[in-house]
């Protein structure tokens, strides 16, 4: 084994990366606390997301009509030996990427991580946390069943009341004015291609510029203490694992005793059905509800871009060496606003 590793390293030269990234110290106070492993856990998640969604590519059907993308789900769910497994595994996997970028968000928020130098850390961190909700929008519709079809009808309207560029955008989305065959190909393009590839980039990017800038110190360090650290590997890498292998098992338990939702086949012509997103979508759904007519564009254009403008504007706002959040009643009241806010909302959708 070692002739075989050393005729490798002579000629592609992956001795030192390799034992630079498992030698990687890592902070005590974050070797200890599990809120620190969000990241690594969100890359295991996608990758079970890249597998699973591999193995179902294999009998998905991308086209609307008789026997086509509906049917192909149908067969996967309920016809395919583990195939409730797999898609079980798939839909749950994508539920807890939104709850765990969020998690991560939150923890870099509240420990005030975003601060020179990991402003672009965080910036890069936004994005992800776009690409992942992006996952779950473009992913709605392909099943083709009463609740994709609707809820991505009523998703595209809402790009469609955008001043100015809204029909455009509706009609870049759909592949024409109404939803079909353009629409379910385009989704599925950008769910299995476009945000993969664009995940990858950026969590990529995001883990070097961590390496880069090293992780925050702790909150309530004492002045001159030196940080202690841990190896990777494998002290810390141990701890990851274990958390990794439960929520894989958490995975697998949830996809038997909930097997992923399919409805009935979408019907186009049915528009009395009232469609609901998921989860993480209700607040925004509901947002809508109080800005009809002519003030669709708050709703639409104006607060989504303030909620995305603060967050990425957040590091150079708040430039002060104080990261404690109740040193910093500002920022952490904004949070408190926006958390209160998307949790009212979001138990009112689900009313």
């Amino acid at each position: 084994m070692n002739k075989v590793l050393t005729w490798f390293d002579d000629r592609a030269g992956w001795n030192r990366p390799i034992r630079a990234l498992l030698k990687y110290p890592v902070p005590e106070h974050a070797h200890k606390n599990p809120m620190f492993a969000m990241g690594s856990m969100l890359m295991i998640l996608f990758l079970i997301q890249a597998v699973t969604g591999a193995l179902m590519a294999f009998y998905y059907d991308p086209s609307p009509e008789e026997g086509g993308a509906y049917s192909s789900v149908d067969y996967i769910q309920y016809t395919l030996r583990f195939g409730w497994l797999i898609r079980g595994v798939h839909h749950w996997a994508a539920s807890l990427m939104v709850i765990l970028i969020v998690v991560h968000l939150l923890r870099t928020y509240l420990y005030g991580a975003y601060k020179k130098p990991r402003e672009l850390t965080w910036i890069v961190g936004v994005l992800l946390f776009f690409v992942v909700v992006s996952f779950g929008f473009t992913g709605y519709l392909l099943p083709w069943d009463q609740k994709g079809y609707w809820a991505t009808k009523v998703g595209t309207e809402i790009a469609g009341s955008v001043p100015m560029v809204g029909d455009t955008l509706r009609s870049l989305m759909r592949g024409g004015e109404e939803m079909g065959v353009a629409t379910l190909t385009r989704f599925y393009a950008v769910h299995i291609l476009v945000l993969p590839g664009a995940f990858l980039v950026l969590a990529l990017a995001h883990m070097a510029l961590m390496r880069r800038n090293k992780l925050a110190p702790p909150l309530m360090r004492k002045t001159g203490e030196p940080e202690k650290s841990v190896p990777f590997y494998p002290t810390h890498l141990v701890i990851e694992a274990g958390i990794a292998l439960v929520m894989i098992l958490g995975l697998i338990w949830a996809a038997s005793q909930f097997p992923a939702p399919l409805d009935l086949r979408a019907d186009v012509t049915d528009s009395s059905f009232v469609p609901r997103p998921d989860w993480y979508f209700l607040f925004y759904f509901q947002l809508l509800k109080y800005f009809p007519g002519d003030l669709e564009a708050v709703a639409t254009v104006l607060i989504p871009l303030f909620f995305f403008g603060s967050l990425v504007a957040l590091p150079f706002v708040d430039r002060g060496e104080e990261r404690r959040p109740w040193k910093k009643p500002i920022t952490t009241g904004a949070f408190v606003v926006y958390a209160v806010a998307i949790i009212i909302l979001t138990i009112l959708g689900a009313g």
